[in-house]
């Protein structure tokens, strides 16, 4: 049976942080601007989060995390090419992007640039999300050795986040398209190439046969 009361004040406050995150970064997102956004009583913000601000931030962004976290396990899902996957990683947050009004960005890299030297815990979860989201990425692409997967990988979540600075300044999200399209193109180059390579070693070991 679905709950008739809907979210709790608990879900509320993390919905409405995720969002404030996503549009003004952590130096934008107060708490009290929090408490109005998400229509729970202030006394509530504090029984959820006793760690106040920090803890609240931590929690949402976590959220913002295992989204981006599903994302890469359903395009990254083996049923099709690496090049494939990366175009239609960013193409998705294109649409995305435009769906929320493009003033949305990612909740992660807006809080990363707030970081100061005090924010020790929010920025341990912030190297935490980019490390997973690489860690998922690096062994679904087609290169030989792990050190070049994890570099690519970090390449393509470098490029998602860049991507949104550049759509948020051009109001569009046609930066996801422009940068998925040139990784995959370099993905797809590479693989052809690997193609190429196995083709002469196998007609090289044919010659030396005969």
């Amino acid at each position: 049976m679905p709950n008739a009361k809907g979210p709790s004040a608990r879900d509320r406050l993390l919905a409405a942080t995720e969002d404030m995150l996503r549009e003004t970064g952590m130096a934008g997102t107060g708490i009290k601007d929090v408490v109005a956004r998400s229509g729970a009583p202030i006394g509530s913000l504090y029984h959820y989060f006793p760690g106040g601000k920090t803890q609240l931030v931590s929690e949402a962004l976590e959220i913002q995390a295992s989204k981006v976290r599903a994302l890469i396990g359903r395009f990254f899902d083996d049923r099709r090419s690496a090049a494939a996957a990366v175009e239609a990683l960013f193409d998705n947050a294109a649409d995305g992007f435009n769906r929320a009004g493009a003033g949305k960005g990612c909740a992660i890299g807006a809080v990363a640039l707030d970081l100061t030297s005090s924010d020790v815990e929010i920025a341990v979860r912030c190297r935490e999300a980019f490390d997973t989201w690489v860690a998922l990425i690096a062994p679904r692409l087609p290169f030989a050795d792990d050190r070049t997967r994890r570099s690519f990988a970090l390449t393509i979540v470098a490029a998602l986040e860049g991507a949104f600075v550049l759509s948020r300044a051009a109001h569009d999200g046609r930066p996801f398209r422009d940068v998925g399209k040139w990784l995959a193109a370099m993905l797809s180059a590479h693989s052809a190439k690997r193609v190429r390579r196995r083709r002469r070693n196998v007609k090289s070991k044919s010659a030396t046969t005969q």
